[in-house]
């Protein structure tokens, strides 16, 4: 193999690194295929500095891998992850995915402060070599999830709210703070809880096929955010491959409303509006062993099972 060479993501890459991402979901069918405009918002995430933390792997020139990485904080360790990342299916097998974590790797260790740190990465089932390059390098499974999929919207339910809970819509300018601590208290008991913030909350509004009307929030009478679903569309419509969902991005009840089936009501909601646009199957993830029983829910309202994702993670000393 010709000398491998492993640089920074420049923003005059981007191109390229769709083309690169895009004829690996090709062969893996794994859910990475993107579009220029969407690749380009999720680089400029606040917490991802691409030209710091992305990294391309190039052979006489061309493109044949990348990685990228994120920080988090957790309340006693910091965890380095591996978010992005992918081979080309025509150069795998030939140690440039073990190179690229070993760089992450390098990577991860300049970026520790005085705690814990641990590196983590979310092996997707579908991806040839995937699993078995994170436990070369000495990662352990620490967690499986599932994403899912709904093949027929048609005979949906009427959502059943309880008593004294109202169905908005999100309103941009208005409800950010509020959704913002919504989001925390709903989530904060989950496996890998990191707290969402106001800025990541503006930049989400700014991504490609992001609307407003998509977010659904449950209220109570006081005004107050007890749950949420968002679903969000591929966006530009024909520009990503034949076949791609709308998903359920993110349903969540806060504790005191919870075993009330506002859930399950949510949920049907958010199918529903993906039904209104036009579309007849949804996608969605959800943590294996999620503690609210969300993987029964789904099966109830028609999702199976299509991938298992493992995550892995390792400790850097």
């Amino acid at each position: 193999m010709t000398a491998l060479t492993i640089r920074n993501y420049q923003n005059d890459d981007l191109l390229a690194l769709v083309e690169l991402i895009n004829a690996a979901d090709k062969v893996d069918d794994a859910g990475f295929a993107t579009t220029v405009e969407a690749l380009a918002h999720r680089l400029a995430a606040p917490d991802i500095r691409a030209t710091d933390n992305v990294f391309l792997a190039e052979l006489d020139g061309h493109l044949v891998g990348y990685i990228g990485l994120q920080m988090k904080h957790h309340d006693t360790y910091d965890r380095v992850v591996i978010r992005l990342g992918i081979v080309h299916p025509n150069w795998r097998r030939q140690g440039i995915g073990t190179a690229l974590m070993k760089h992450a790797e390098q990577r991860a260790r300049a970026l520790r402060g005085n705690r814990p740190l641990r590196l983590s990465m979310t092996a997707r089932g579908p991806v040839s070599g995937a699993n078995e390059l994170a436990s070369s390098l000495d990662m352990r499974p620490v967690r499986h999830f599932f994403w899912m999929e709904c093949h027929d919207l048609r005979h949906l339910p009427q959502p059943a709210f309880p008593d004294g809970i109202q169905l908005h819509t999100y309103v941009v300018g208005q409800d950010e703070e509020a959704f913002v601590a919504a989001h925390n208290e709903a989530f904060s008991d989950y496996w890998g809880f990191v707290p969402h913030t106001l800025e990541s909350e503006i930049h989400w509004q700014s991504a490609p096929g992001f609307r407003a009307e998509d977010t659904l929030l449950a209220v109570d009478q006081d005004g107050r955010i007890a749950g949420f679903c968002a679903v969000f569309f591929p966006e530009p419509k024909g520009h990503l491959p034949e076949g791609t969902s709308p998903i359920v991005e993110m349903l969540a009840v806060c504790p005191a409303y919870r075993r009330r089936g506002m859930g399950r009501a949510l949920l049907l909601a958010g199918m529903r509006r993906i039904r209104e646009e036009g579309f007849g199957e949804a996608d969605l993830g959800v943590d294996a062993e999620n503690p609210n029983q969300a993987l029964r829910l789904y099966e109830s309202v028609g999702f199976v099972i299509k991938a298992r994702n493992t995550t892995y993670r390792k400790k850097l000393l």
